[in-house]
């Protein structure tokens, strides 16, 4: 039976999320643009090696046309992958380096020819995410304490940057249009660019009280 393709995906973001990022994000250690390709890598992988993977909610009518677009998602995320690996071990670290080499690849497989729609998607991102973060802040005060501040930024991260994550990036891919078999890697673009956008506020919260940074 032939399937004609759709020109756009048919897979659901709500599904997909939760399969990339089931629970929290791993510990960022030292260099998080490097660290944050590295996952998004993996994340990738992961998904691809499950034996089962719905994407989408399957009925009689869209499950070859499932079925071919997940062919096809594993084919752009594996490349994705190779790519981004390799810039991992070849590129030296440094600032924007997670955009210079997965943002490009973000357009190709999930907006290609819809530049405009790329740019929405990722102002969306961003104003969601900021929203969303708008709340926290750093106490003031002589009573504050640095190591209360630490210990009340980590415990925020391991409760709610995740889901946090999850719902915004949720928001911004159902109000644009994603490419057939781009939306694997839309998602884990999208969970790993937050983390990074977490990973900035939280610096700057902590230097803005003297403290030197540090991922754990």
């Amino acid at each position: 039976m032939l399937v004609e393709k759709s020109k756009h995906s048919i897979f659901v973001p709500e599904l997909v999320l939760p399969d990339l990022l089931p629970s929290h994000f791993p510990p960022w250690k030292h260099e998080t643009e490097g660290e944050s390709m590295t996952w998004l890598a993996k994340a990738l992988r992961r998904f691809f090696d499950a034996p089962k993977r719905r994407g989408c909610i399957l009925n009689a009518e869209n499950q070859l046309l499932h079925e071919h677009e997940l062919d096809d998602a594993k084919q752009l995320s594996l490349w994705a992958c190779t790519v981004i690996e390799n810039a991992v071990t070849t590129l030296p670290a440094q600032p924007q380096r997670f955009i210079d080499v997965c943002l490009p690849m973000l357009r190709n497989i999930a907006f290609r020819g819809a530049d405009e729609t790329l740019d929405s998607f990722l102002h969306c991102l961003i104003s969601e995410f900021d929203q969303v973060l708008a709340h926290v802040e750093v106490p003031e005060g002589l009573w504050v304490r640095k190591c209360d501040v630490l210990r009340g930024l980590q415990v925020y991260e391991r409760v709610h940057i995740a889901r946090n994550a999850r719902c915004t990036a949720t928001r911004a891919l159902t109000r644009h249009p994603i490419l057939f078999g781009g939306m694997v890697y839309a998602c884990a673009f999208a969970l790993a660019y937050l983390r990074l956008r977490w990973m900035e506020r939280r610096t700057r919260l902590l230097m803005g009280i003297g403290v030197i940074p540090t991922f754990r």
